[in-house]
Parts: C-alpha cells; structure tokens; sequence
C-alpha cells in the first residue's frame, strides 16, 4: 500500500511549491482561448478599420476594410485583411488579443505580409 508523505515533510512542501506555481502559467496560457472562443477581446471589423486609419494618420472614414480573414492561435488573433487608405490599396495583418490590439502592418500587394509582431 502507498503511503503520503507526512504534512511536514519537505518533500510536500515541495510538491504544494510546484503545484501553486504551475497554476498561474496554465490559466494564462489558457486565459486566451476562452476569450476567443466567448468573443471577448477579437478585434470587430470596425475596430481594424480605426486601427488602420491610427497606422496611416488618417480618418476612419478614409480606410475601406475588406476580405478580412481570423487565424485564432493560442496567444490570440491573427488578422488578415484587405485595405483601401483613399485611391491606395494594400494587404494587412494585425494580431489581436483580450489583452490588446497591435497597430497593422500593411504593404502593397503583391509584397509579402509580415510574420512576427
């Protein structure tokens, strides 16, 4: 038959220790994916509109948001969209959390979109 280790051991200390340290790494790193899946926290497509219109110094009004595509991953959003800023076109990618919006990162089409944020 198995035995616990007494309450006063060290080696329950240690093992509690580990315990309550693991258990604020699991919730954050869980945090995000109950946010998206509850909608909390995912950029609405007016919001990557004014997010754009921030980015390029101009009025909301201005920016046209089209195609825009979601690739939810643990860390939040990844955003892909189409934007018209006045006669300008471009391809954007903007990462979105319950935590924060980043600004876009956009160029012209036919470049390639970047990666990291």
């Amino acid at each position: 038959m198995h035995t616990l280790p007494a309450l006063s051991s060290p080696a329950h200390w240690r093992r509690l220790g580990v315990l309550l340290a693991c258990l604020p790494l699991a919730a954050c790193s869980f945090a995000p994916v109950v946010a998206q899946k509850l909608g909390v926290g995912v950029a609405s497509d007016q919001q990557v509109a004014e997010a754009t219109a921030k980015n390029f110094g101009v009025s909301a009004s201005q920016v046209r948001v089209s195609d825009l595509s979601r690739d939810n991953s643990l860390n939040g959003t990844i955003i892909y969209y189409n934007a018209q800023v006045g006669s300008k076109r471009f391809r954007c990618v903007m990462a979105s959390s319950f935590a924060s919006d980043s600004l876009p990162k956009c160029v012209k089409p036919g470049e390639p979109l970047p990666t990291a944020f």
